[in-house]
């Protein structure tokens, strides 16, 4: 696909990161913002005034095509994932980029996963890798690097092709590449994205990695390590088995609410 037919969206999953959001939008450049159709903060019923911040810098004007949305239920990360794929959808876009809105990714590094898609157009689907050769750590705690590369040595070997990263919060999807009949059965907690690769991989799906810049500073992680990992290494033997990985969260519509 040539960059020309892409339409590109950059959602944002924001979740209590009000410290954070402004720098997010902050850092997407002028670059970033020529070479997508919209930028889409999505809200998740943040407690604090995420939402009102992300709305006050939309009223700024520094980004035209920004757009503030509040999910109408709380579906947790893998859920506002599934609100992202399935508007895009219906507004006609091909491709949707993952920003998380806590800043732990560099936001004008959206540029290298557009750039490695339009190199290459038989691969339109490019993660971001925290654990790459060439990427960049800054303030990660050591206990969940370590944890990080055990978890994608085990899904490389039972899978059977190296899995660089099962999570970073920044990657872009082609939603050509995506079946929204298995995705939307993937549970919508933190390991959703875990789902969502494992799914690739079934369906042999191409996808690339490339290395990125990940941050820890002021942000507020909302993951409980140990049950990620117990929950992750579960999902791995039962997609190794063919059987379902979750059970979807009931009573979900995903439907969201822009707010001006």
């Amino acid at each position: 696909m040539s960059p020309e037919s892409q339409k590109v969206v950059v959602a944002i999953p924001a979740y209590n990161c009000a410290p954070q959001i402004g720098r997010v939008l902050d850092e997407i450049t002028d670059e970033v913002a020529a070479r997508v159709e919209e930028i889409w903060v999505i809200d998740n019923r943040s407690t604090d005034d995420t939402l009102e911040r992300a709305v006050e810098y939309r009223r700024s004007g520094r980004l035209p095509q920004l757009r503030v949305f509040r999910n109408r239920q709380n579906n947790s990360l893998g859920g506002t994932h599934k609100v992202a794929f399935e508007h895009a959808r219906a507004a006609g876009m091909t491709h949707v980029v993952i920003l998380h809105g806590d800043n732990q990714a560099r936001s004008d590094e959206v540029t290298l996963l557009l750039d490695h898609a339009a190199a290459h157009p038989e691969t339109q689907t490019v993660l971001g890798s925290r654990f790459s050769r060439h990427s960049t750590l800054h303030g990660y705690d050591a206990k969940r690097v370590w944890g990080n590369r055990v978890l994608n040595g085990v899904y490389s070997a039972v899978a059977l092709r190296s899995l660089q990263d099962l999570g970073s919060g920044l990657n872009l999807f082609a939603l050509r590449d995506l079946d929204p009949a298995r995705y939307l059965r993937f549970a919508n907690h933190l390991t959703f994205n875990y789902e969502l690769i494992l799914d690739l991989v079934a369906r042999k799906v191409r996808f690339a990695y490339v290395p990125i810049t990940w941050r820890e500073e002021d942000q507020v992680s909302n993951a409980r390590n140990w049950n990620i990992f117990r929950t992750a290494l579960r999902n791995l033997a039962l997609w190794r088995l063919g059987r379902p990985t979750s059970e979807p969260a009931p009573d979900r519509d995903y439907e969201w609410d822009e707010v001006s």
